[in-house]
């Protein structure tokens, strides 16, 4: 397994996302520092990204790119792929594309929670879930073509009112049904919605390819109350040798958070 970070582009500005923001070098530096093997990009404009500055910043502290992020989309711009105005849905669209396109130069996957939307009441279902079907559909083949995926995030019902669970996250995996497809779990979501780590990681273990860590309080892993013992334990037993990226309240600071968030991770796997 491999340890990342959230950080933004540098296009990125709202405080709504959980990933270190500001000047790209040197939030690199920080981590490089601390031994840390890739970063989790989280992008806005991903078709404007000027990608053989990022490749340069990326190689020359011998980071790698772990995924790209697309929550920052929604935050920022209101942009999302599931809402009523048809508009929005093609401009959401057309920057997950994007974001497919950047991810495949890096031959890593597109991570899609909040940025997917939201279905709307029960008269409006019908209707929304073709759309939220739609775009994950024309994504993961989109993604397929790349030889890469869109990494579908259960989330909790605070954020979202569609797949809350690992296993919703592995049903709508089979209901799509495309190589471009697959999912992502997060422990803060986790924490709220899942009723076992242990069973959730088994249970998505066919689709699953990525985690964003933090802890019960969004803290980094340590802060709060989440065992992962138990996570890591779960993940190996899976064969799971993907990313753990930390998106995180950068409490007391995004350095401190960071050192005491990879110790932690690095005591338990072991390696």
């Amino acid at each position: 397994m491999k340890i990342g970070f959230s950080v933004a582009s540098p296009e990125v500005n709202t405080p709504l996302l959980p990933a270190q923001q500001g000047e790209l070098g040197a939030n690199l530096d920080v981590l490089a520092d601390l031994g840390y093997d890739g970063v989790e990009l989280s992008v806005r404009l991903p078709a404007e990204l000027d990608i053989p500055v990022i490749e340069k910043e990326f190689s020359k502290r011998n980071l790698e790119v772990a995924s790209i992020h697309t929550a920052a989309i929604g935050f920022q711009d209101r942009l999302w792929l599931c809402h009523p105005d048809e508009e929005i849905r093609a401009e959401a669209m057309a920057r997950l594309l994007a974001a497919i396109d950047v991810a495949a130069h890096f031959s890593v996957d597109v991570l899609v929670g909040s940025f997917r939307g939201k279905l709307g009441d029960s008269e409006q279902r019908k209707q929304s879930g073709g759309w939220m079907y739609d775009a994950f559909k024309k994504g993961a083949d989109h993604a397929a073509g790349h030889g890469n995926r869109v990494l579908f995030e259960p989330q909790a019902r605070f954020s979202v009112d569609f797949g809350f669970t690992a296993q919703d996250g592995a049903a709508f995996a089979e209901e799509l049904g495309s190589p471009g497809f697959g999912v992502m779990l997060d422990t803060y979501h986790m924490n709220i919605e899942d009723a076992s780590f242990a069973r959730s990681i088994f249970d998505a273990r066919e689709h699953l390819h990525y985690l964003q860590i933090s802890d019960s309080n969004r803290m980094y892993p340590g802060g709060g109350h989440i065992d992962y013992g138990e996570i890591i334990n779960a993940l190996q037993a899976i064969g799971f040798d993907g990313y753990l990226s930390l998106q995180i309240v950068r409490e007391p600071s995004y350095a401190k958070a960071a050192e005491l968030g990879i110790m932690h991770l690095r005591s338990l796997i072991g390696e």
